[in-house]
């Protein structure tokens, strides 16, 4: 009985973390972003705010270059929602998956969100 409750007390715990996880550190909702089919950008934690990021071309097309944990990734614009980032930043909408070619990450794209800015 005493480790039913506990175990119940530790859910409860989490509860809160989870609610807020759409949200980053400078108040930015994820939950409202979604991508051009209509869905949902953000899927829980992973959404990132890029370090930096570049809008270039590369192999002839146009891609996005963003910094994400020290390392750079290129997505092309096709990801690029049509909404801004509220807080000022880049951000990466995906999931990083296992590549056996590459042997090692890899990103998975959802979404790219940029910030206000002129072209």
């Amino acid at each position: 009985m005493l480790a039913r409750r506990i175990m119940f007390l530790g859910l409860l715990l989490l509860v809160p973390v989870s609610a807020g996880s759409h949200v980053n550190e400078r108040g930015m909702d994820y939950r409202s972003f979604k991508d051009s089919a209509g869905s949902p950008c953000c899927s829980k934690e992973d959404c990132h705010a890029a370090q930096k990021f570049t809008e270039t071309v590369e192999d002839g097309r146009e891609v996005i270059r963003l910094l994400i944990d020290g390392v750079w990734i290129s997505v092309p614009r096709a990801y690029l929602i049509g909404e801004h980032a509220t807080d000022g930043r880049a951000h990466w909408c995906g999931n990083r998956v296992w590549s056996s070619q590459r042997r090692g990450w890899r990103p998975a794209t959802r979404c790219i969100i940029l910030p206000p800015r002129l072209l």
